[in-house]
């Protein structure tokens, strides 16, 4: 079963969604809040795997609502429900995963509810075995770049390309961080944040930075990385 939250302040518009969602065999609608405050704190009691969100509601908005949810999880599927179609900018740079515009049709929900339930049926697929790749390719303007995986230090996403640091280069690529993630898989690297890969190997400390989300240091780089407190329990049990 996929856990859904729902953030929205219209009673109504909120009751209408829930029965929705909850129509779908594979949804359960297990919380509804009225306004950026209570959602966080659901979200926090029920952990869902998805929220639907208002952007417009008293108090804290949907977007910074929204941004406390992905900093506890990066992996939420954020979908914004709205009248209002100025916010989609805000939205799709946060990494939303829809943004659906009131009053929507059904068929528009169940298509995605549909691809929600296929992406999390793929994450839960068994993984098939591939041989260690030794060097990461990245093609350019000039031709192609070949790096060494041993030596890359940290991947993070800048505006709207991802950059990629070693402890003597830095190389700018198109692919997405999901992409570089599974290329990357292995025990030295972890997907610290939604928007950071780090080698655990060159990490040098870690501090705190706010209530739910520290920084990363590595050895010999000026930039450093974040790291969720969900994640950075995992890495302690690695350690």
């Amino acid at each position: 079963m996929i856990n859904v939250l729902i953030v929205d302040d219209n009673e109504t518009m909120a009751q209408l969604l829930k029965s929705a969602i909850d129509s779908q065999t594979a949804f359960e609608v297990k919380a509804v809040g009225s306004d950026g405050e209570s959602g966080v704190k659901l979200f926090d009691e029920h952990k869902p795997e998805v929220v639907f969100m208002d952007i417009e509601m008293p108090g804290m908005s949907g977007i910074d609502c929204a941004k406390e949810i992905l900093i506890r999880e990066p992996d939420t599927y954020i979908v914004f429900s709205t009248a209002h179609n100025e916010y989609m900018g805000d939205a799709f740079e946060m990494y939303a995963f829809d943004y659906m515009l009131k009053p929507f049709k059904l068929d528009r929900l169940r298509g995605t509810l549909a691809r929600i339930s296929d992406l999390l049926d793929k994450e839960e697929e068994p993984e098939k075995p591939v041989k260690k790749l030794d060097k990461l390719l990245l093609k350019n303007r000039d031709g192609m770049s070949f790096v060494d995986i041993d030596e890359i230090m940290l991947v993070f996403r800048e505006g709207s390309r991802t950059k990629i640091v070693t402890r003597r280069n830095s190389y700018t690529t198109g692919m997405n961080l999901n992409v570089l993630e599974q290329k990357l898989e292995g025990e030295s690297f972890m997907r610290t944040h939604k928007s950071y890969i780090v080698n655990l190997k060159h990490i040098s400390e870690i501090l705190p930075y706010g209530r739910w989300t520290h920084v990363v240091k590595l050895k010999g780089l000026k930039e450093d990385a974040l790291i969720t407190h969900e994640k950075l329990q995992r890495l302690e049990e690695l350690l």
